[in-house]
Formats: structure tokens, sequence, C-alpha cells
């Protein structure tokens, strides 16, 4: 294996170089395609089948995608990174099917969670781009990965609202479908193979324990509300989901090649770096659950105090300056790392989102409220997207790339998954009753505003472990640096 080789692009011109990565980008953006066009058709699908647990549709995904991200990150070490995301698009593509075509709730998730190959495929351009783009050009590049080159930022939203609007919510997993199998030809032909090579065993236990065992723990939290928290179905999920967990970590300490390796996890840069990054993407993630409900409920309605009646193309016009401002944020972000430092872009991202989830809390329903919240959201989100993808590159050695950037995916999706389910779970508990027409559920005030509340309190421990850690201080390098091995401990944790 050769640790850092030549990257296939070290004597293209710029130009090409741009050419290039506005492939990947394309194809790597059905990720943000799925947060601004599934997001707000969520309220509809909970509609058409008449459930409070609508907030499964998006954490299955996520929870389906950080199971498989340890198997997906080895593959790619072995088989090359390109291979493994063609492979996961094609997966994504029969998600996106099953999903449109759904009878039941159940098969929407079924569909849901075959679309979790999205974790798998954006995680790897992370590290595909590390791999094949010269070192001077990687901080810049990660910046533009995360968060794309504006077109699905600036059409997504609209898009899915006039999908929505006159063809129901069906017709945007079709164009999700469409989309990615139209770009399958153009990636496979344009974007050159990883040379990054490794060939680790897989931990199928430790697999089968760590995605399915948060997700057991997520349904009990989620139905606690419903069945009662000393309720026997509770307290069996939690204690089943938990006893998973922690044979999960007993298997990784005793496996001879466990599925996440503690010794990177709990490096004094990587480790903190994943916590933090974690804490503030809950933020993000709370903040694109709650906005739908908050402005597509009817004004007007007793009990409640907002609600802009909002259709799903006048969301997208309202909130259209999250997609614009992350835009500008993402390389705005990479040009700052490798300048400042991605340490400080993560902590401008954190107090970004504090702002937000404050302003969240006052239930702003007016057209310039709510422009001014996605522009404060947008910029946040694009700074934490390039500081998390140049915090993790510069935490690595090109060999521990794959796996290093498999455990951050890990992290963020699990993340995401628990921010969804937890903020699901909250605003069921604060139920008003049912909305004018039968199925729709009507939410309290406070069912938004404690998720608002929730995700600030996640979000400001983030923020202190970013203030404290010691890494990402220095000028982002796109992972030139070896970062130093030592593990933390388990018994006797460093500070970050």
């Amino acid at each position: 294996m050769v640790p850092d080789p030549q990257p296939p692009t070290a004597t293209t011109s710029r130009r090409r170089l741009f050419v290039l990565l506005a492939v990947i980008i394309l194809f790597s953006e059905i990720a943000t395609f799925e947060i601004l066009m599934v997001y707000p058709a969520v309220p509809h699908i909970a509609a058409a089948f008449g459930t409070l647990d609508v907030a499964w549709v998006m954490s299955i995904v996520t929870l389906a995608g950080a199971t498989l991200m340890p198997l997906i990150g080895k593959a790619s070490d072995k088989l090359g990174k390109k291979r493994v995301i063609l492979g996961l698009a094609v997966v994504f593509v029969l998600g996106s099917v099953t999903s449109a075509a759904a009878t039941s709730f159940e098969m929407m998730l079924a569909g849901r969670a075959a679309q979790g190959a999205l974790v798998g495929i954006v995680a790897l351009s992370y590290s595909l781009v590390r791999d094949i783009m010269p070192r001077d050009f990687v901080p810049v590049a990660l910046g533009v990965v995360a968060t794309g080159i504006g077109m699905s930022a600036v059409a997504g939203p609209f898009v899915a609202g006039w999908l929505i609007d006159s063809f129901g919510f069906r017709s945007v997993f079709w164009f999700l479908a469409v989309y990615v199998t139209a770009l399958v030809p153009l990636y496979a032909a344009v974007v050159p193979e990883s040379p990054v090579r490794a060939d680790r065993p897989v931990d199928y236990l430790g697999t089968l324990l760590l995605g399915p065992g948060v997700a057991v723990l997520l349904l009990g939290i989620t139905k606690g509300s419903a069945w009662g928290w000393s309720s026997t179905p509770t307290i069996a999920l939690l204690v089943v989901g938990a006893v998973m967990l922690a044979l999960f970590v007993v298997r990784q300490r005793t496996a001879t090649h466990p599925l996440i390796d503690f010794g990177i996890l709990f490096g004094r840069r990587f480790g903190p770096t994943v916590v933090a990054v974690g804490c503030v993407a809950y933020m993000m993630n709370a903040h694109a659950f709650l906005m739908p409900t908050l402005l597509q409920t009817p004004a007007g309605l007793a009990g409640i105090s907002y609600g802009a009646g909002l259709t799903a193309t006048l969301y997208a016009l309202w909130t259209c300056a999250l997609g614009l401002c992350a835009m500008v944020a993402g390389p705005l972000g990479g040009f700052a790392a490798k300048k400042f430092g991605p340490r400080q872009v993560l902590i401008g991202a954190a107090l970004l989102f504090l702002l937000v989830m404050f302003l969240g809390t006052r239930l702003p329903t007016t057209l310039w409220q709510v422009v001014a919240l996605s522009a404060l959201a947008g910029f946040a989100v694009g700074f934490l997207h390039s500081s998390n993808a140049n915090l993790v590159q510069d935490a690595l050695p090109a060999e521990q790339s794959g796996v290093g950037t498999t455990i951050a995916g890990v992290g963020m999706q699990l993340t995401s998954a628990i921010a969804v389910t937890v903020t699901g779970a909250v605003m069921a508990g604060h139920a008003a009753g049912m909305r004018p027409g039968g199925r729709a559920v009507l939410y309290a005030d406070t069912a938004l505003v404690h998720g608002f509340r929730y995700a600030a309190l996640v979000g400001a421990a983030g923020l202190v472990i970013a203030l404290v850690m010691k890494h990402g201080r220095a000028p982002a390098t796109g992972g030139l640096r070896t970062p130093d091995p030592t593990p933390v401990a388990a018994a006797q944790p460093q500070r970050a």
C-alpha cells in the first residue's frame, strides 16, 4: 500500500480541475436535494399516511447510511471510491422509486432506508477529492464540494415546491431517481478512480450492533410519550438498544479488526472534531425539521400563535436565502479554513446556529423574519460543512482516510438521525389535536419552542468543545499534515 500516492490530476490545469470538480459536486448534491426537497414534503407525507412517526422518514435515511458506512468505507479502500460511489447510486435510485410508489408507510420507510446510500456517496466524495486533487487545491475544493455549486441550493426548493403543489409529494422521489440516473454515465466517464487502496477485514458483528442498536434506542424514545415511559414495551426497547450499544463497544475493544478504530476515534485531533461537529450539526437538522411545520401550518388556527399557511412553492421562496447563503459560505469557509484554520470556521458556524435557534423560539412567521433567519442558517450550514471537511481530512493520514472519513460520516449521520427523531418525539409530546380536515396533526407552540431550545443546548456543548480543542487552529492543508496517532485511553481521557 502506498501511503500518499501522486494524485492523478497533479499535472491537470485548473480549468479542467474545476470541470472535474463540478461533475463530482453535481453527483454529491443529491444530499442537498434530499434535504431541500424531502423536508418540505414531510408534512404532506404525514397527512397522506396519517402518522405521528413521520420523523422516521428522515431519520431512517441516516440510520441506514450510518449502519452501512463502515462497510462502505472498507469496500472503498479495497475496490476504489469511484466504483463504490457508482454502486451506491444504483441503490439510491431503487430506493427513490420504492418511496415514490409506496402504498404504505412501511413501504415508504423501506425506500427511504435504501436512499441511505446517499450517506456513503457524500462521505466518499470528500475522501475522493482528497485522493485525486492536487494538495494545494484540496482545502478550497472540500469547501466547494461541501455546499455545491448552487444548482441544488437555489433550484432545489423551487423544484420541490412546484412538484409537491402540482403533482404531490411522490413526484419529489421520482425527480431524485431521474436526476441520479442521468448523472451516472457522466460521472463514470469523467471522474478518475482514487489510487489509494487498503485491505482491511470487515467486522460484521460490529455492524449488526451499531446502527440497529441506535435504531432500537431511538424507537423507544419516539414511542415513550405514546406508550408511557414506564411501560414494558418502552423500557424493553430502551434496554435492548443500550445493551446492543454496550456490546458494540466491547466488541470494538476486543475484535482483531474492529469496525471503528478507537485509536482513530479517540485521537486528540479526530475525537473532539467528531463530537464538536456532531453537536453543531444537531442544530442544523433540528432547524430543517421544524421549519416546514412552522411555516406550512395554516395561519389563524385556534390554540396556536404560529403558522403562515405557505404552500410548498411559497415555502421555497421564503427560505431560499438558506441555499443562496450556503452556496457562498461553503467556498468562503474553505478559504477561511486555509487562511485562519478550520476550527475558527466551526466556531463561527456554532455561533450562527445558536442565534438561529434563539430566533426560532420566537416562532417567526413574517416574510422578512424568515428570510433573515434563513440567511443566517445558510451561512451556518456552509461554514459547518466546509470546516468539517477540512478538520477531518487534516486529522488523518492518507492511509487512514477511508476509515477515518467513514467514522466521521457515521458520527454525522447518527447525529442527524438522533436530532430528527428526538425533535419529532418532542413535538409529538406537545400535540394540540388535529388540523381541520382530520388527518394532519396540529402541534402546540411549545412543541416548536422546546424543539429549538433542546437543539440549542446540544449545540452549545459543541461550541464549548470547539473553543477548547487544539486541532484546527492552524491553517488547513488538505490532509498534508500527519496527525498525532496517540489514542486517548478510555480510562484517562486527554484534553481536546
